[in-house]
């Protein structure tokens, strides 16, 4: 009921305005006064005219012309004042009108509206037809452009990502040499691939993976995450002093409050227990030098147990799946890997997670 009185109120409104537009105004009786006034100065001006003919001034033919042009100006003028005085509005068809369109304006709305239909959630409305795009046509759309204009690096570069998020490893490999073909190579670029190839070969650092990420540093020395695989990739081999120095090397550039520094202080205590013999796993903590197998094992179970009923952050779940990788718990270091991506679904979140994975072979 509120609705239709709101909607009474202003439609009255906006036709009240519409009416006293359109209506003619009252023309006052004193107006005539100008007119009257305006017929005696072409009087006199007329007067003038056969005064000068009279007097030999003007000559018959020069006064006949004088008068023949102040009749014009005088009928011009007459013509004028009657065009004003006509234009008088009519009073029926005005108010006429207004109602024509109010009766419209309620009758569209009776036939068209539903004011009684409730507010709508935000959380049920349809969502907008870009949030509803499924991906697997959305890729199909642009595989079948790429095909048309293989040289399209933009295409590339965008598809390239949804594949590795899809698992299509060897074609995101595919898409990213064309990204590094068709545009100069960057340090991302050049590890993009070289992580895609790491997918593919699951986590074994091959020659052009290897040398993909040695340029990637030397297009840029303080690229992050190509020095993070290459570190990782020293322990991995058993080069545990180059692991030493890459990780040195890696921690030295950081401000200290960067979310990786936890995961490469972890790869240098590896790196470095490999150095003195001992196993190449990271301790979470350690009373002295001497750490036996089965104080290790502890503490790596430990740790699984408290992810495993609590959770964690990212960084101990790397450090877990890093630790079962290390004592050859293959099987175990796979079910931490599905936990912890089960906890943290966000790819973005899990990139050292995912090297770390990649590295050791896992799925």
């Amino acid at each position: 009921m509120l609705f239709w009185l709101l909607a009474i109120t202003i439609t009255a409104i906006a036709c009240a305005a519409l009416y006293f537009a359109a209506a003619g105004r009252t023309v006052r009786a004193g107006m005539d006064t100008g007119a009257n006034a305006t017929d005696e100065h072409y009087r006199l001006q007329l007067a003038e005219i056969n005064a000068d003919i009279a007097a030999g001034r003007l000559g018959e033919a020069e006064g006949t012309a004088a008068r023949a042009e102040l009749a014009r100006e005088l009928i011009r003028l007459q013509g004028e004042d009657g065009a004003k005085k006509g234009v008088i509005s009519n009073p029926i068809l005005a108010p006429l009108a207004v109602l024509g369109i109010a009766i419209i304006a309620f009758g569209s709305y009776g036939l068209l509206g539903n004011p009684g239909l409730p507010g709508q959630p935000l959380a049920t409305r349809e969502r907008p037809l870009e949030e509803r795009i499924d991906v697997n046509d959305a890729v199909k759309r642009i595989e079948a452009q790429l095909e048309k204009t293989p040289d399209d690096v933009r295409g590339w570069t965008v598809i390239a990502p949804v594949y590795m998020q899809m698992g299509r490893y060897e074609d995101a490999v595919t898409a990213l040499r064309h990204v590094n073909e068709l545009a100069p190579p960057t340090a991302d670029t050049q590890t993009d691939l070289a992580e895609a190839m790491l997918m593919v070969s699951k986590g074994e650092m091959t020659p052009e993976a290897q040398a993909l990420l040695e340029n990637a540093v030397k297009l840029d020395p303080k690229h992050v995450r190509s020095r993070f695989y290459l570190a990782g990739a020293a322990t991995q081999s058993g080069d545990y002093a180059g692991a030493v120095a890459q990780w040195n090397e890696l921690i030295g550039m950081a401000a200290g409050n960067e979310p990786w520094i936890a995961a490469a202080k972890e790869g240098l205590a590896a790196a470095q227990n490999g150095v003195d013999g001992k196993p190449a796993v990271a301790p979470e903590a350690a009373t002295g030098d001497a750490m036996t197998d089965d104080t290790i094992k502890s503490m790596v179970e430990g740790l699984s147990d408290r992810l495993l009923a609590n959770g964690g952050t990212i960084e101990e779940w790397t450090r877990l799946v890093r630790s079962r990788l290390v004592l050859g718990q293959t099987d175990a270091a796979q079910a931490a890997y599905d936990a912890a991506k089960a906890a943290y679904p966000d790819a973005a979140q899990r990139t050292e997670l995912d090297a770390t994975a990649a590295q050791g072979g896992l799925k």
